[in-house]
Parts: structure tokens; sequence; C-alpha cells
């Protein structure tokens, strides 16, 4: 009683409580009562019954954080919604303002914010697409699959390689993904394709290794790392194990063999297919003609084709440069149409967020234990922006310090 005659913001429905004076809808009224201030409230699913259905205390100031907390956080709670939790402190309670507050707690409620709604997605920021490269091999962007069932011979990985000009795949068998092991690939890869200008892979620790640093550096090779645990900044890579897997299950459940015995197959075939992006099959655009494979000798048996005449060496290398040249020039242009349209239809859905240095914000984490488990860590400090897309976030709990990551993984904790 005391609190309430106190409290400035109480006095005009104390003015409307000694006048009598009721809503211009008829729905609302306050009374006194013992010297309590009351609100009489016909709830709108009530209408039409007695009006004064609901009596709600007024609240002042000095306790309302606590019918705040008492409705939200309270185990008998359960963390509400907004407009569940406004509704249930309306069976009892009101004060001016009470929907902005419970708004306002909900959203900057720690629990909340860590643990997520069901079914949340952050946002993603529109697309930034990658220059389109020439000269193949230039650029190659490097991943792992596994582990899978062991083969006969031990391999349990594969390490994926992709050139970013020519979508040419390459999928080499490994019993562990270690440093030394996939530098041992990727040196039999140069050996057949020569040395990349860059390497683009994730943040893996095989990748990151002083091991792997010291090689780039030694062979001039810049090493690009992606935003970690952001699959999209991987793109090209990515899209390649959903079609190897996909290609190797099949395989495996036909023939009843090894996904290594399956390898070279499906390598064949993913690059002998024709690329939507590029207008040509990778193939095509590394050899400069399509592999003979079963179609092309079964059309060949049924036209009984006479043996072609032979050209002189200058010849073949010209038709063949030539040819070469015409059809990699065609793939970029294709590449520099299909860009700009996978950009304007995936940024139908994107929301341009900017984060600033000392900003607070939650990471999604890339893995849920269970059903149960919060879908955010934090909150983090954000130390610096590296790009449109990438930022620098504090970890101090970690092992590493800080943390590289893509805005499609962070949202701004509210405090």
């Amino acid at each position: 009683v005391e609190a309430q005659n106190s409290d400035e913001s109480l006095k005009p429905f104390f003015a409307l409580a000694c006048a009598d004076v009721r809503s211009a809808s008829g729905s609302t009224a306050y009374v006194l009562e013992k010297d309590i201030l009351f609100r009489c409230w016909a709830q709108p699913s009530a209408k039409g019954a007695d009006w004064g259905n609901v009596k709600q205390i007024v609240v002042p100031v000095k306790f309302r954080p606590h019918i705040l907390a008492l409705a939200h956080e309270s185990d008998w709670s359960g963390h509400l919604g907004i407009n569940k939790m406004y509704e249930s402190i309306l069976r009892h309670f009101f004060w001016p303002g009470l929907k902005r507050q419970v708004s306002d707690y909900c959203k900057c409620c720690p629990t909340c914010q860590t643990v997520g709604k069901p079914n949340q997605k952050i946002r993603p920021a529109p697309l930034h697409p990658t220059p389109v490269i020439s000269t193949p091999f230039d650029h190659i962007v490097i991943d792992c699959v596994g582990p899978l069932p062991p083969s006969r011979s031990g391999k349990k990985y594969l390490l994926t390689i992709m050139c970013s000009a020519t979508r040419f795949p390459e999928a080499v068998p490994l019993s562990s993904i270690t440093t030394a092991n996939i530098v041992k690939a990727l040196t039999g890869f140069f050996s057949v394709f020569g040395m990349p200008k860059v390497i683009q892979s994730d943040q893996g620790t095989n990748f990151t290794s002083r091991v792997f640093a010291q090689v780039a550096e030694t062979l001039h090779i810049e090493h690009r790392k992606s935003s970690s645990y952001h699959p999209e900044s991987q793109g090209v890579v990515e899209r390649w194990h959903q079609t190897l897997k996909s290609m190797l299950k099949k395989y495996c459940f036909t023939s009843g063999r090894s996904w290594e015995d399956g390898l070279p197959f499906v390598l064949f075939a993913a690059r002998d297919t024709i690329q939507e992006s590029t207008g040509f099959s990778p193939h095509q655009l590394v050899f400069g003609h399509s592999p003979r494979g079963p179609l092309k000798a079964l059309k060949e048996k049924f036209l009984w084709p006479a043996p072609s005449a032979g050209v002189s060496a200058p010849l073949f290398v010209k038709t063949f440069q030539k040819r070469l040249r015409e059809a990699n020039l065609l793939a970029q242009q294709h590449l520099s149409k299909a860009k700009p349209k996978m950009k304007v239809k995936f940024d139908k859905k994107a929301v341009v967020r900017v984060l600033h240095p000392g900003d607070q914000v939650l990471l999604l984490s890339p893995v849920v234990g269970s059903s149960l488990s919060p879908k955010f860590e934090g909150p983090f400090e954000v130390l610096s922006k590296l790009n449109e897309t990438n930022y620098v976030i504090r970890t101090p709990l970690r092992r590493k310090k800080t943390m590289t990551c893509h805005i499609n993984r962070l949202k701004l904790f509210h405090e």
C-alpha cells in the first residue's frame, strides 16, 4: 500500500479510481479496496460477461523487476515467450508499459538467447561470390571426408581437392588425416597438375598446423582459411562432397564392394559430367576433349568408324591449345553469368547485419549434443571486422583465445 501511494507513475490511476471512471470501451476500471489499487479488466475472450472478471493489482515500480523475474525465470514459469508471459502476468498484475517491459525482458534474457528458439535460424548475410578464376589449378579448395567404413587397405578418409576454375575433382584415400598424410597426398596431386598459387581450406587443425604453414611457405603458396564451421565458405568442395558420398553409397549398394573400389569410377563420372556453372565438363576444361567412356565406346562399335588419319605433332598441339583456350574462355563467361544469378536468388532471404568492435555476440554451436543442448555459446566480445562477412571474436576460455567467425554464426547479445 505504501509503495503504491508513493509511486508517482500510479497517480493518474488513483485519480481514475476516486472518480469511478471506466474506459471508453467499458472493459477497464480502477478501484480501491482496503487502500489497495486494483484494475478491473474484462479479457477480450470474456466480452459480454461480467466486465470485472479479472482484478489486477496495479504494481509500483519497485516490485516490477521481481514480478518479471518470477514470471519468466522461475522453475515454474519455464522461460515463456513475450505473449505468453504477458498474458500470465495480466491474470494477476498490471502496470503502465507492461507489454514493452515484458518484451525487453524476454529479449535480454541470457538463457533464452543462448538456448535459442525452436527451429531458430540466423538470417544469412548477402552472398559475396568469389571472383572467377581463369587459369586451371591456380586456386584449389581442399577438405576431408570421413571417417568412412575402413577399406581392405585400411583407408578411412578422403582428401578432396577441387579446382575452382574448372571444377575438376580429386579424392585421395587416406588411413588418417594427419598433416603429414595430407601433404604427401597434395605432393602427388602437384606432380600431375603443378603447384597452385592459392590453397583454400577450413580451419581444421590438420590444415592450420605449423608444418602445413611451412610447406605452403616453402612452395610459395598462399593458404587461405575459410570461416570455421561455415561450409558455405567452402561451397565448391562441399557440393562435391554431397555428390561424392551419394555416388559412393550407390556404388556400394549395387555392387556390394568397398567404397575404395568404386572411387575411380565415381571420379570418372564426375569429371565427365557437364557442369551447369561452366557449360563444360571438368575433363574438357583440363584436357581439351571428352574422355572415352562406355557410351562413347559403344557408339564407336555401332558406327564401325574408319581409322582416323594421323596429324603432325605441331598441328595437333596448335589445334589442341586453341580448343582449350576457347573452352576455358566460354567457361569463364558461363561462371560470370551464373554467379550473379546465384547471388540474386540467395539474397532474397538475406539481411545486411553489421557488428562493431566491443559488441557482445552469441556464437551458433556447430554441433548440438542433444535436442536439449543450447544452440549458442557465449557471450563473446567482437574484436575486429575482417571483411563484409567475417569477424574476430575473443574466446578467453578456449585454447585459442581468438576465433574468426562468419557473421551467419553470430547474433547480437542483448544486455
